[in-house]
């Protein structure tokens, strides 16, 4: 994916839905865009480098399918936190007072949405020539696939997984798993297709 092109995506579909969240909650900060933007493109490109060294056996230029370049994206934005909670964490411990559970995971959010709207570009070009489908994606990706005895919602539970990343103390999860969340893309494309077609 060229700068270009990620940069077009980011401007007209992820820094909206980053100013909605900001203007919902004054603890959390926007940290310098411009910056993340370099800096969060700059860890695609490395995602997307470290994806092809391990799965491509010839020095030919290939390109990654797309679950895999929504997974480098969804990385790269974990990688670069877009929002700094120092100030929501201090009044949380000194307020003691409850807030959105999903203002906890802001970053994780973001991640995830930036994944699902990057993957879903791509699978609109390539259902370009159908309109019907290109606006159902555009207007339904992703749905929430059927779980049974979650509590807190599928979206919850992958936030929390999301985070789980950073937390020194769970063994296995020192790094983003690319290639588990590029089949996590690719299921939920695949759930998409399956919705879609049986209410049509």
């Amino acid at each position: 994916m060229t700068k270009e092109l990620f940069d077009e995506i980011f401007k007209n579909e992820i820094y909206p839905f980053i100013n909605e969240i900001n203007e919902n909650n004054s603890l959390i900060k926007t940290k310098n865009i411009d910056q993340c933007i370099t800096d969060i493109y700059s860890a695609y490109t490395a995602f997307n480098k470290q994806y092809k060294e391990h799965i491509f056996s010839s020095k030919e230029d290939c390109l990654l399918d797309r679950h895999r370049v929504a997974s480098c994206i969804c990385g790269a934005f974990l990688k670069t936190s877009i929002f700094n909670k120092t100030d929501m964490i201090q009044w949380l411990k000194t307020e003691k007072q409850p807030i959105e559970a999903i203002f906890y995971y802001v970053n994780e959010l973001v991640s995830l949405y930036a994944g699902c709207k990057y993957l879903s570009f791509f699978m609109m070009y390539d259902k370009r020539n159908d309109a019907f489908t290109v606006q159902s994606i555009l207007n339904q990706f992703p749905v929430t696939p059927d779980v049974s005895k979650v509590k807190k919602g599928f979206w919850s539970c992958v936030l929390f997984n999301l985070s789980q990343i950073k937390d020194t103390n769970q063994i296995g999860l020192e790094h983003y798993d690319l290639y588990s969340y590029a089949m996590f893309f690719f299921h939920l494309e695949k759930i998409f297709y399956e919705e879609k077609v049986q209410k049509n």
